[in-house]
């Protein structure tokens, strides 16, 4: 019942206006027709009636996508039937239709195109952090972008409404398990170790247990890996003694900006029997290979190392740390297994303090940019802000020019 001087009819291909009749699987033409069912087709002449409707306005625009998804489309039996009636348009209408066309071509095809170039991300040293975590240090290795947007815009991604638990939440209930248990029993382990662990276990998931899936692959995993860890527990204590678990650190070193405090939440410190230090990583999810703790691209332990030698963990004398290791926890067949993460932790250790050095020295100097991805041997297999670091954008017209 409403009028419009002008109006504009879309979506003309067939499949769309009209639309495809439904197929009924279950009941015949003949038997929709006994039982008083209007016949399929019927949705056809319904349409038909609202595009006469439609067209019968003082001035029409007809249009339709000439691909979508980028398949082409036929277009709706209606076009098809006015172009056979009328012809195609001339004179001042076909003159109007080309600059129409023209326009649009115009949009999206500039006389003189040029591509942006990347962005510097180069702020001044007093917006620059003077403070950063051991992970923190393994983003600036991997993608300075994280950090620049992480520390200096200050972005952090929202948690999703209602979301699942994932793999960072696992991790995460299951530290806290083996952190509480190890924090009770320090020295001695009980006889009922096992029990007791999964009594830690059940606290430090607490709700999440009433879900289905945490139940039924997270918590199964778990007692595996609870498994694992009390015999492994068991024979290490008879000659490693458990130091600091959850054991906050700092280390303050001078640079070219002014001092800077790296930070560091060890897992796990033990005392070996020759009175030096183990370094200690439980780890749910995949651990780093030897080659690139070597490198310096996964530093973190050797970081964590150097933190320990400076006797800047809480209640930890300061000692040299002779074994730097990844407990890989992820349940399975075996529960967990133990590895080392270097075949020279002293090496290690003296390679991330110089690197660590002139890591820190680059980034004091104000030209050094926060690059996305800088490394193509060395990127990290998920970034919380690729979407706003725009690197395939820039990679592609990089590599373009």
């Amino acid at each position: 019942l409403q009028q419009a001087d002008l109006l504009i009819l879309g979506g003309l291909n067939e499949d769309t206006w009209p639309p495809t009749p439904d197929t009924d699987p279950w009941l015949s033409r003949p038997m929709r027709a006994s039982f008083g069912l209007p016949a399929p087709e019927r949705r056809i002449g319904l349409s038909a009636h609202d595009f006469v409707q439609g067209a019968a306005a003082p001035e029409v625009v007809l249009i339709r996508s000439a691909k979508v998804e980028g398949s082409p489309t036929v277009a709706s039996r209606w076009l098809l039937r006015l172009g056979a009636l009328i012809g195609e348009p001339g004179g001042a209408e076909a003159e109007r239709a080309g600059s129409l066309l023209s326009w649009r071509r115009q949009m999206d095809a500039p006389a003189a195109p040029v591509p942006a170039a990347a962005a510097p991300f180069a702020p001044p040293l007093a917006a620059r952090p003077r403070t950063l975590s051991v992970s923190d240090i393994e983003s600036l290795v991997r993608d300075p972008y994280a950090v620049f947007a992480k520390r200096i815009l200050g972005l952090r991604p929202l948690d999703a409404i209602e979301a699942d638990p994932g793999a960072a939440q696992r991790g995460t209930l299951i530290h806290e398990a083996l952190d509480s248990f190890t924090a009770a029993y320090p020295d001695e382990l009980p006889h009922d170790a096992l029990d007791r662990l999964r009594e830690h276990g059940r606290k430090a998931f607490g709700e999440t247990l009433t879900r289905p899936g945490v139940w039924a692959f997270w918590w199964a995993r778990f007692d595996q890996i609870a498994a694992w860890f009390i015999d492994h527990e068991r024979a290490r204590r008879k000659t490693i003694k458990l130091v600091a678990g959850e054991a906050a650190g700092t280390l303050s070193l001078e640079a070219p900006g002014g001092t800077f405090v790296l930070t560091a939440r060890a897992d796990r410190i033990d005392r070996l029997p020759s009175g030096a230090l183990a370094i200690i990583d439980y780890k749910t999810g995949q651990i780093p290979a030897k080659a690139e703790v070597e490198r310096g691209i996964s530093p973190q332990l050797p970081l964590e190392a150097l933190i320990a030698e400076a006797g800047g963990f809480e209640g930890v004398s300061a000692a040299a740390v002779e074994a730097l290791a990844y407990w890989q926890l992820m349940g399975g067949r075996d529960g967990g297994k133990e590895r080392d993460a270097s075949d020279d932790a002293a090496r290690s250790i003296d390679e991330a303090r110089d690197g660590l050095a002139r890591l820190i020295a680059a980034f004091d100097d104000e030209t050094t940019p926060y690059l996305a991805r800088p490394r193509p041997g060395a990127q990290p297999n998920f970034s919380d802000y690729d979407h706003l670091a725009r690197y395939l954008e820039w990679g592609i017209a990089e590599h373009r020019r």
